[in-house]
């Protein structure tokens, strides 16, 4: 909301300025007709003088103009003036006071009227008074038979500052509908209403024209996946943010981070497992031992046993635990890779503080009994029952059978042998 607030003042303090020339020009296009030649002259020099921003100056003639007699335009006229002078060096307060003292007097010509109506709305904002500012374009807008976009961003602003959301949105849309060329404080405007509202489905809409308009904003990529998120659609989230990553948006190591999490979450670890492996490599991701597990894992559930086992030899002589053995034991058995399994099941038996201690005398006796070392096996296997936990033990018991019967098959080949050279 903090953002929110910002984005309507910057708004309204542009709005503001902006009704005020509109009004000075209307209002000067008629007192040509109707104002006397000394006091037309004293006023034309204090707004050249507020052109050129000697505001003592300005002061000083529309001091000396008080004094003179004049009449209600005259005198509305010099209230105009001030608030215009308050106003450009930011002191709103005052400048509201003149310029309701100049509505008062209820003298200026109609298009005057109306833009100081349009300039007292911007500056009812810039104060903080944004009911007034609601009541005061109550009173403009019917007189304006084609109101300018701005008038409704006025509107939708101060709604917005309110609290008044649903009352805010469509006043945005229709200046952005309106509008010739897409304003990106509008749009902002626009987002941050739905947002609050929780309309993540027409945020996502939004985004993507914004991410259209200015696609070299992260911020607005964030968003739109944000807004995805919001709405179950990971897949499409976690799209916007590679799109944004593979424009260069994306650099930070905490964002790449994430965008690999995304990727590990929509199930998609090979292409996880590169992006981060690609960033380690160029250094901006750090090859901590967090990472490195990210990265492992990455590789793990994209099946790519051999880029796995090459970061559990990074791995492993950081920590000293015996577990990274362990596990790189497992991959060399889910590639059949019997001979290699037993080192690794070695060595993480050699380094200890295994969860599951039974776990690599199982592998190894599993590969050995496939190497066709059976008294080995045996002796791996016995040692994982003793050991394991209920689910090793019941495995181990069954590998044990099963080497058991290969002995017995082995020693009745021999005899079978030993009998025909016998004969």
């Amino acid at each position: 909301m903090k953002r929110l607030s910002q984005l309507i003042v910057a708004t309204m303090l542009a709005l503001s300025l902006a009704g005020g020339a509109i009004a000075q020009e209307d209002g000067e296009k008629k007192k040509q007709q109707t104002i006397g030649e000394r006091v037309y002259k004293r006023l034309e020099q204090a707004h050249a003088a507020l052109g050129e921003k000697q505001y003592a100056d300005v002061v000083t003639k529309l001091r000396q103009m008080e004094d003179m007699p004049l009449n209600d335009y005259e005198r509305a006229l010099v209230y105009q003036t001030y608030g215009f002078l308050y106003a450009e060096q930011g002191q709103y307060g005052q400048a509201l006071q003149y310029f309701e003292r100049c509505l008062a007097l209820d003298a200026l010509p109609d298009p005057a009227q109306q833009g100081m109506l349009f300039s007292l709305a911007g500056l009812y904002s810039a104060e903080g008074k944004y009911r007034k500012t609601i009541e005061t374009m109550q009173r403009w807008l019917p007189n304006e038979p084609d109101p300018r976009p701005d008038a409704f961003i006025m509107l939708a602003a101060a709604h917005a500052e309110l609290n008044e959301y649903p009352q805010a949105k469509p006043w945005v849309e229709k200046a952005i509908a309106k509008s010739d060329k897409p304003k990106e404080n509008w749009y902002q405007l626009l987002v941050a209403i739905q947002f609050e509202l929780k309309q993540y489905s027409e945020a996502a809409q939004t985004l993507r024209r914004m991410v259209g308009y200015w696609p070299d904003k992260l911020t607005y990529w964030e968003m739109l996946s944000g807004a995805y998120q919001q709405t179950g659609q990971d897949l499409q989230a976690t799209s916007a943010m590679n799109l944004a990553y593979r424009k260069g948006l994306v650099g930070s190591q905490s964002k790449i981070l994430n965008l690999v999490r995304m990727m590990l979450f929509i199930e998609d670890p090979f292409q996880a497992a590169q992006l981060l492996e690609k960033e380690m490599n160029a250094g901006v991701i750090e090859a901590t031992q967090k990472n490195l597990e990210l990265l492992l894992s990455a590789w793990t559930a994209a099946k790519e046993f051999d880029k796995a086992i090459a970061v559990i030899d990074r791995l492993a002589p950081m920590t000293g635990d015996g577990n990274y053995y362990l596990q790189k034991a497992q991959l060399y058995a889910e590639r059949t890779a019997w001979a290699e399994v037993i080192p690794a099941a070695e060595q993480a038996i050699a380094r200890g503080g295994l969860k599951k201690p039974g776990a690599p005398w199982l592998l190894k006796g599993m590969s050995e009994a496939e190497l066709g070392q059976l008294s080995k096996a045996i002796d791996s296997l016995t040692q994982a029952k003793n050991i394991g936990d209920r689910i090793i033990r019941a495995q181990a018991d069954g590998w044990i059978q099963y080497v058991g019967e290969q002995q017995k098959a082995r020693v009745k080949i021999a005899t079978s042998n030993d009998d025909a050279a016998a004969e």
